[in-house]
């Protein structure tokens, strides 16, 4: 689907967009009063220096940089002693197990993600075109950084998907400016473009406006995204 020139994109068509419960955001004057857990800021720094590495696509490193110079300061940080949230995906400690075997950069952010995902507060997808069958019970996101997250702030958004094996994400148009790294291999379909396989570590952008899938096949899907929010 090509972008919709001159028409306002609703909130309702991003699917990794599901505010319906309009947590509380943080001001913007009280970001940077808390410190960071050290493991959501290692692997944020980890994370994000893959994402800004020769060898990422300009588009994708342009707009990580803009978040990260963001996350020079906090928003208010949940603590990670609080127990863990309902809601995680049964399949989440196999993909992170995959991706403690990919390579010795990523085994760090294999234990980063391990530490956080029980206080992360994980949504069922909503469903769309073309979506795997049962993908409401196949497919989990959460926020790490932003609203609902376990960092609250009104101003960036870090997420994390997770997809069973051989799931499909429905397409859908996304809001803002959206960077990904992938966690796992999958396949991918950018706006008009051809579905195209990518491996762990493969950095990508997609722009707002643009039609956006993802599917994974053998192996569960794990891959982070982030993106500046709209000021209001």
């Amino acid at each position: 689907m090509a972008r919709a020139v001159g028409r306002p994109i609703k909130r309702g068509a991003d699917l990794l967009l599901n505010d319906e419960e309009k947590p509380a955001y943080i001001r913007l004057h009280d970001i940077g009063r808390e410190r960071r857990p050290r493991p959501l800021q290692e692997f944020l720094n980890d994370v994000g220096g893959l994402m800004l590495s020769a060898d990422a696509p300009a588009v994708a490193s342009f707009v990580a940089g803009k978040v990260l110079q963001r996350l020079l300061k906090t928003g208010k940080v949940r603590p990670l002693e609080g127990g863990p949230l309902p809601g995680a995906p049964d399949g989440l400690d196999d993909a992170i197990g995959h991706l403690a075997k990919s390579g010795r950069k990523y085994e760090a952010i294999a234990g980063q993600f391990r530490s956080l995902a029980d206080s992360l507060l994980w949504r069922r997808g909503r469903s769309g075109p073309f979506a795997s069958l049962n993908f409401g019970n196949t497919h989990s996101h959460a926020v790490v950084v932003g609203p609902g997250g376990m960092e609250e702030r009104a101003d960036l958004r870090v997420g994390v998907i997770y997809m069973d094996r051989y799931t499909r994400f429905p397409d859908h148009v996304q809001t803002q400016p959206r960077a990904f790294i992938l966690l796992s291999p999958g396949e991918i379909c950018l706006g008009n473009s051809q579905w195209f396989s990518a491996a762990t570590g493969t950095v990508f952008a997609n722009d707002a406006g643009q039609s956006f899938a993802i599917r994974c096949t053998a192996r569960p899907l794990l891959a982070v995204w982030c993106q500046v929010e709209p000021e209001t």
